[in-house]
């Protein structure tokens, strides 16, 4: 059996400039977490979320020791991009803890606006998101956890972003693009973290 690391790779959503998991960042590391921020390319989906899971395999066989499993925070697109590695890549094997903040598991209306793959992957009703919901089982070796804002007006409806298997946490936080800055959803990411490791 693998041994649980401290390591913890946080995935960015659609648009990342590379700064907005940086506070999230910090914080971890500030209580001994080896934290990455993983830059995926091209992360406005255009090729599909197959292409950018297959990135974060390589990155994480490269960043996590092969006899130990890893954390997996996923913010908004990049939590889809974590499920399909998880359920799709024989990623259950290398991680023990998978977190979601603000993730359109069940698709989001503005993915309409988004004429390639990766949007059409992140529609709701899609075949990719389908699949991947009616494999959600597998998730469960992970105990995963759900962060998620009634006020968010990217994820609509509002309830996609509750997974739907493990814990799910309701923040008052009034923007998508704050959900990663908030000082409470931070405190609930160190807990499950944390919870990951007992």
């Amino acid at each position: 059996m693998k041994r649980k690391s401290r390591t913890v790779l946080l995935i960015p959503g659609i648009f990342d400039r590379g700064t907005s998991l940086l506070r999230m960042q910090h914080e971890l590391a500030t209580e001994n977490y080896d934290v990455h921020y993983i830059h995926l390319r091209y992360n406005s989906g255009w090729h599909g979320m197959e292409h950018l899971s297959s990135q974060l395999l390589a990155k994480l066989e490269h960043i996590v020791d092969k006899e130990t499993t890893c954390t997996l925070v996923g913010f908004s697109m990049g939590g889809i991009i974590a499920r399909y590695y998880l359920q799709a890549l024989n990623g259950l094997e290398r991680v023990h803890k998978f977190i979601s903040i603000s993730s359109p598991h069940h698709g989001s209306y503005w993915a309409n606006f988004l004429p390639y793959k990766g949007g059409k992957q992140l529609r709701i009703g899609s075949d990719f998101l389908r699949a991947l919901n009616l494999g959600i089982q597998k998730l469960e070796v992970t105990e995963p956890a759900s962060i998620w804002t009634p006020y968010d007006i990217t994820i609509m409806p509002h309830s996609s972003a509750i997974l739907g298997l493990g814990t799910s946490y309701e923040v008052p936080v009034i923007l998508h693009r704050m959900m990663p800055l908030s000082s409470k959803v931070i405190s609930l990411l160190k807990q499950e973290i944390k919870s990951g490791l007992d």
